[in-house]
């Protein structure tokens, strides 16, 4: 690593510190940063995100599964075709 890139590298991290949106994370509290505000979410929203997302993950579990199928038909028709 050169020189000219490691003092790019000290100047960026230095940069890094000084964002206010993490800054909880150090320690810092500061009233004037607007930062990341988390809103309550009901337990019923909450729940209708979980169930779009179990649906979203067996959508793609069957698409995988698919996809996989196929790809073994045609390795072994190749396979019997070379035979």
């Amino acid at each position: 690593m050169s020189i000219a890139a490691m003092v790019a590298s000290i100047k960026f991290n230095d940069r890094r510190n000084k964002r206010d949106a993490f800054s909880h994370i150090n320690g810092n509290t500061d009233t004037q940063s607007r930062g990341i505000k988390v809103e309550p979410v009901s337990e019923e929203t909450l729940q209708k995100i979980r169930d779009k997302l179990k649906r979203q993950r067996q959508v793609l579990y069957r698409k995988q599964v698919a996809v996989f199928g196929i790809i073994i038909v045609l390795i072994t028709s190749i396979l019997i075709y070379i035979a």
